[in-house]
């Protein structure tokens, strides 16, 4: 009896405990293979045509003159650089320019690097700020290399410029005579 009553107790706390547990169903799918639904004529034609869409006349120059001066050939890359200004719309003038002039910068041609440092400053206002800055801080580091005193006008002006726009922070040891 006692062996009885301690199996009905035992019976009766598993199905009190099992009552309290959420019922799981599970499926094994240790076999399935699962697959992707097969594409459309179209679907194939509509990938291929993003995979290969051409890229502006633009685009491909810029490519192609950052190209060459990775190689260091950086007169083809000027020419490259110089043929993407021509093909460019005024909104982005401005890259070709400053792909030019660091490429001016690479072959310590600084008159023609200013120059186009200083075309982006003069005729692009509706740039982002810190492209703008950028322009400012090279042609200001531009004139610390040349011994032109119409450079060194600017030159302090620059470096605040260059500062307001968050290209040029910390120690003030590049721009310490500018007050």
């Amino acid at each position: 009896m006692r062996y009885l009553t301690s199996l009905l107790f035992l019976v009766f706390c598993l199905t009190v405990n099992a009552q309290n547990y959420p019922k799981y169903k599970t499926t094994r799918v240790k076999d399935t293979v699962f697959t992707q639904p097969e594409k459309t004529d179209e679907i194939i034609i509509a990938e291929t045509q993003l995979a290969e869409e051409p890229k502006s006349e633009f685009d491909e120059l810029i490519r192609k003159g950052k190209e060459a001066f990775k190689e260091g050939d950086y007169k083809k890359s000027v020419s490259y650089f110089t043929d993407a200004l021509n093909v460019s719309t005024k909104d982005n003038e401005w890259y070709a320019l400053q792909c030019r002039g660091n490429t001016y910068v690479a072959m310590t041609d600084v008159d023609k690097a200013s120059s186009d440092f200083t075309r982006i400053i003069e005729e692009n206002s509706t740039i982002h700020k810190g492209h703008l800055g950028y322009a400012h801080l090279m042609r200001a580091c531009l004139a610390l290399q040349t011994t032109d005193k119409e450079d060194d006008l600017y030159r302090c002006d620059d470096f605040k410029k260059a500062r307001e726009y968050g290209n040029l922070s910390g120690d003030k040891a590049i721009d310490a005579d500018c007050d």
